[in-house]
């Protein structure tokens, strides 16, 4: 199991460091295979972990491996640490499937790319990020990964290097997460001056210990890292501008690495928070604004990407709600049937990018479905598993989660509220993608470059990916139908037993009122995008609202940035030119001077060194005899 676990985090490091150091040796072609061969390898050894780790005892499913130890200062110790127990096999497998099926899409998708190699070693390096945050047995490694997870989204969303918006997209994405990265690391350097270790073991046996204020910092920063790398409100500006990169990385940021770092740590680090009921109450409310903001702001996306962006956000939103209410099983199950049919939503829409040569913008689609059908059937698949309607796996995972909120009572109830809404919104935003990019009659500009993907190589390797994520999609929520079996409850109860639990009841009423304003949301889009008969008005300020999202942005660029530019202006024009450069051109100057006056001194006649010599034999003896006096 500890072997299996090793090979798993280290065969993506293994194809980044290949490709890498392969060069032209490597075809670009050949590079791709690597990293899905690399990326498969991880999840066949997750599999095998997984199955060992099901045949011990609950009590016993917990082992801690080293690999080496690199620092020792008394009792602290600092290695590479992995911890193997139910959660991290859980996320483990989650990762590594989901993201061999988006690393074996990108094969077909970035084929004829002349940087293919440099996108595979980093498609590797993301998920042996992603893989070493959530195998990570201490905290310090934890934040490593962390780092690197973030690091790898700005190389990856900055993929296209010659295109300024996604150079300024991978810059906004690496800075907000770097915020979120120093309130973490100031948060450990507490818990180590309190603790003395990073270890999950001592942490948690000791964090019941310190209480009071220091207790509520180290929960703030840690909830600070959650909320910056899973893109919930106030640091979410970054999620949308990341579709820039290539359309597979949004798939594998959004479904199964970076955004759902935060909710996992919510989990893993479960007894921290719940030291502070306050500060869980938080991320539960910033997860039920998100879902909402999210959205509404949906709702007029034009860029089919951006659209499934929004839905990440929110539904990501959903998961703080569980995890911070305390429905940790419910949030993690959300968590698997969201990568599944977020990933298909991602990969068909790059498949209607790629027949409409790089296209994004919904309003130059329309009449794809008759075009392709095949394309138009996965996506609605995907859709509807986004909307929870029964039987597709959102259904499955969704609905639960809510139920439980009304096991919580009072602040739970508001939180149930918002969720229920928050279908409704979902059902809307997600079938307005579908009936303005596949009914009607096509635009233009699609009659004119729609080309059908057709039978090649590449067409094939983008066509069964996401055939696969179509059938996880319908099916995976099958594995879990509370309550009458819930074997993710049970498999995760020993690292994250769940504070609510619903009735049955609860859950029947709350699936009833779900998928009423589900479909609800569906027949309002189909109304008012797809017949036409339904004239919703807009007013033009709420417009306005919704197209400037929020202005979130506009706050943040008269709060930090326009400031920091003119702080920097001001530097240069006041302090830089004038004292630093001028200093150094002064000094230069004053140099040049003393030199040419030395120069003077040296006539070449000898009458002139020995008046010098003499003179200066002279002074020496008046000196003498002054001291003598």
């Amino acid at each position: 199991m500890i072997a299996a676990s090793w090979i798993t985090l280290f065969a993506p490091l293994g194809a980044t460091v290949l490709i890498t150091l392969g060069g032209t040796w490597i075809t670009r072609r050949q590079a791709g295979y690597i990293a899905t061969l690399a990326v498969l390898t991880s999840f066949v050894t997750a599999l095998v972990a997984f199955f060992e780790l099901l045949n011990e005892q609950p009590e016993e499913r917990s082992h801690t491996s080293v690999l080496w130890t690199w620092l020792t200062a008394g009792d602290f110790q600092v290695g590479l640490r992995i911890l193997v127990d139910p959660l991290s096999i859980f996320m483990m497998l989650v990762v590594s499937g989901v993201g061999f099926l988006i690393v074996a899409y990108s094969v077909g998708y970035m084929d004829g790319e002349d940087e293919e190699r440099r996108f595979f070693a980093y498609m590797s390096l993301f998920v042996f990020s992603m893989l070493l945050l959530v195998q990570s047995g201490d905290l310090l490694i934890l934040l490593g990964g962390w780092g690197l997870v973030g690091l790898c989204s700005y190389l990856l969303i900055g993929y296209y290097q010659e295109r300024p918006e996604a150079i300024a997209a991978a810059k906004k994405a690496f800075i907000m997460n770097a915020f979120g990265d120093a309130t973490m690391a100031l948060a450990l350097f507490l818990v180590l001056q309190r603790l003395g270790t990073l270890e999950y073991g001592g942490v948690f046996a000791g964090i019941d210990g310190i209480g009071g204020w220091a207790i509520t910092l180290i929960s703030l920063g840690l909830l600070g890292g959650a909320v910056a790398k899973s893109a919930q409100i106030p640091l979410q500006t970054w999620l949308p501008d990341a579709m820039e990169g290539p359309t597979p990385v949004s798939a594998l940021i959004h479904a199964a690495t970076m955004v759902t770092a935060g909710v996992y740590m919510l989990v893993r680090l479960n007894p921290i928070f719940e030291q502070t009921p306050g500060i869980q109450k938080l991320a539960a409310g910033l997860g039920a604004i998100t879902l909402l903001v999210a959205g509404l702001i949906a709702l007029v996306q034009v860029d089919i990407k951006r659209v499934i962006a929004y839905s990440t956000m929110a539904q990501i939103g959903y998961m703080f709600v569980g995890a911070g209410m305390t429905a940790y099983p419910n949030a993690m199950f959300h968590l698997m049937t969201h990568a599944f049919f977020k990933a298909l939503l991602f990969l068909g829409a790059g498949i209607v990018i790629h027949a409409l040569l790089g296209e994004q913008d919904m309003r130059r689609m329309g009449g794809l479905g008759r075009t392709l059908p095949r394309t138009y059937a996965v996506m609605l698949v995907g859709a509807l598993a986004l909307a929870g309607i029964p039987p597709l796996s959102g259904f499955f995972s969704k609905d639960p989660l809510l139920a439980s909120l009304l096991d919580a009572g009072g602040y739970g109830v508001l939180l149930w509220l918002a969720g229920l809404v928050g279908t409704f919104l979902t059902g809307l935003y997600a079938f307005r993608l579908i009936f303005i990019v596949f009914g009607g009659e096509p635009s233009p500009y699609a009659r004119e470059h729609l080309h059908r993907p057709g039978t090649t190589m590449p067409a094939l390797w983008m066509a069964w990916t996401v055939g696969v994520l179509a059938v996880l999609a319908a099916v995976g929520g099958w594995i879990q139908f509370s309550p009458f079996w819930t074997p993710i409850t049970d498999f995760l109860e020993p690292v994250a037993a769940p504070g609510i639990e619903p009735s049955g009841m609860q859950e029947l009423w709350t699936s009833v009122l779900a998928v009423a304003l589900g479909l609800a949301g569906i027949v309002l889009a189909w109304a008012v995008f797809s017949t036409g008969r339904v004239e919703v008005p807009r007013p033009a300020a709420l417009q306005r609202l919704l197209e400037e999202k929020f202005y979130f942005d506009t706050a943040y660029d008269y709060a930090f940035y326009r400031p920091a530019s003119w702080i920097a202006a001001a530097a240069i024009r006041f302090v830089e030119g004038p004292v630093i450069s001028g200093s150094i051109r002064e000094l230069s100057e004053g140099t040049r001077l003393l030199a040419t006056r030395v120069t003077e001194l040296q006539t070449g006649l000898l009458r002139n060194y020995a008046l010098a010599l003499g003179g200066g034999a002279a002074l020496l003896a008046l000196v003498f005899l002054a001291v003598r006096a």
